[in-house]
C-alpha cells in the first residue's frame, strides 16, 4: 500500500452487529476487543443466520434453541448439464431491450429481457440440512442468558443459553485442511446433553442409519431448472451427491438409539461431536453428470475415514492454523478520535480522513 492510501468502510448502525475490534488509546495498544458479531436471540429470518463455510461447504446456522437447523451447501451442487446455451436470436431480443430501457419502460424491458437467453439458467441447489432436536424443557430457556456469535478472529460460531441450572453451549466451524463442518454440543451438568439429529433435502434423496453412529444420505440434483409452477420428475437425475454425519458421545456417560433407520438419539450424555463430509459426482464443467466415473458415496467415506484419527481438539487447531494464517494478514482499528478532521468539506477520494463513525482498514 502506498503511503497515505487508505480505504474508507462505513461502520454498520444495526443493533447487535458489531462488537468493535478497535485499540483504546488510553489503553497504549493494548488488549483488543475481540472482532465478533453477536445475536440475543435465535435468528428469525435467514439473513439473521450466521454463515461458516471453508469455499467448498458451508452451512447457515439458525441457533434455535428446542429445533436448530443448520443449512448446508456444497459448491458443485447445480441444476444442468454441459451444452450450448447460446440463443442465435439474442441479439435482436437485446436491441428491444435497449429501446425499451432508453424509453423508461423497465418492467417491460425485464420481460423481454427473458429472451436474451435459449431458456432459463440453471441455478444452485442447496444440500440439504442437519436437524437438531432437543426436549421441551428447552423451551423453558432463560432468554437473558441467550448469546448466539461469530467470531471472526477464529471463524467459529457459538451458541449458549441456560434451562434451569444448566448451561448449554454449541460450537460450529468448517475446516479447509480437513474438509469438514464440525459441530460439538455440551452442558455444565454431566448427562445433561441429549438430543435427536437427521439430515433432509429438499432434493430427491434417501438417508439411512449406517451401524450406530452414522447418517447417510444420498440424492440428486434435477438435470434442469424446474420452473416453479412444475413438479420435479424423480427420474430427471443431474448431480449426485451424498452427505455424511458421524456422531460422537462422551466415553462412559450417555447412550445413541437408533430411530426409524434414520435419525440417531442420544441420552444423558456429557457431550456430542458431529462431523459431516460432502462429496458429488461434478467431474468438471464439460463432464455430463450421466459420464461422471465419481462415486460421491465413496469420497465421502474417505474424506471422513482420513480424519478418524483426529480429536475434536485436533480439528480444530488445523482450523485456526490455517484461517489465521490468512485473517492476520490485514487489521482492523476503529478511529475513536476526530482531531484530525478539519474543515467541513467531504473527504478526499483518496486521502480519507478519520471521523468516529469511520473503519480504516490497514495492510501489516
Amino acid at each position: 500500500m502506498e503511503d497515505e492510501e487508505w480505504v474508507l468502510v462505513r461502520r454498520t448502525t444495526e443493533k447487535d452487529w458489531w462488537s468493535s475490534s478497535f485499540t483504546d488509546d488510553d489503553d497504549n495498544g493494548e488488549d483488543p476487543r475481540p472482532l465478533k458479531i453477536t445475536f440475543s436471540g435465535p435468528a428469525e429470518h435467514w439473513t439473521d443466520a450466521i454463515p461458516i463455510g471453508n469455499g467448498r461447504l458451508g452451512a447457515m446456522i439458525w441457533g434455535g434453541v428446542a429445533v436448530e437447523t443448520l443449512q448446508l451447501n456444497e459448491d458443485t451442487l447445480w441444476t444442468g448439464t454441459p451444452g450450448n446455451y447460446t440463443n442465435p436470436l439474442a441479439p435482436e431480443a437485446l436491441s428491444v431491450v435497449r429501446k425499451l430501457v432508453d424509453n423508461g419502460q423497465y418492467a417491460e424491458a425485464t420481460t423481454a429481457a427473458e429472451k436474451l437467453s435459449d431458456k432459463p439458467s440453471d441455478v444452485y441447489q442447496l444440500l440439504g440440512d442437519i436437524k437438531l432436536e432437543f426436549d421441551n424443557s428447552h423451551l423453558k430457556y432463560v432468554e437473558k442468558s441467550y448469546h448466539r456469535e461469530l467470531d471472526l478472529d477464529t471463524a467459529t460460531t457459538r451458541v449458549k443459553y441456560s434451562v434451569g441450572d444448566v448451561e448449554y453451549t454449541r460450537e460450529y466451524f468448517a475446516s479447509n485442511p480437513n474438509q469438514v463442518i464440525a459441530t460439538k454440543i455440551s452442558g455444565s451438568k454431566s448427562g445433561s446433553v441429549s438430543f435427536t439429529v437427521y439430515l433432509d433435502s429438499k432434493m430427491h434423496h434417501r438417508s439411512y442409519v449406517k451401524g450406530e453412529n452414522q447418517i447417510i444420505m444420498e440424492g440428486s440434483c434435477p438435470d434442469k431448472r424446474i420452473p416453479p409452477r412444475l413438479n420435479a420428475n424423480d427420474n430427471s437425475k443431474g448431480i449426485l451427491f451424498t452427505t455424511i454425519l458421524e456422531l460422537q458421545i462422551s466415553k462412559n456417560t450417555g447412550v445413541v438409539h437408533v430411530l426409524d433407520g434414520r435419525k440417531l438419539k442420544v441420552e444423558g450424555s456429557d457431550w456430542a461431536i458431529l462431523l459431516l463430509v460432502s462429496s458429488s459426482s461434478f467431474d468438471g464443467p464439460f463432464t455430463k453428470p450421466i459420464d461422471s466415473k465419481k462415486d460421491p458415496t465413496s469420497d465421502s467415506l474417505s474424506a471422513l475415514k482420513s480424519i478418524n484419527n483426529l480429536s475434536y481438539t485436533e480439528l480444530y487447531a488445523h482450523h485456526l492454523d490455517d484461517y489465521q494464517s490468512l485473517f492476520h494478514r490485514v487489521s482492523l482499528q476503529l478511529s475513536k478520535s476526530s482531531k484530525s478532521v478539519s474543515g467541513d468539506g467531504p473527504l478526499p477520494m483518496k486521502k480519507h480522513m478519520a471521523n468516529n463513525n469511520d473503519l480504516f482498514f490497514q495492510e501489516k
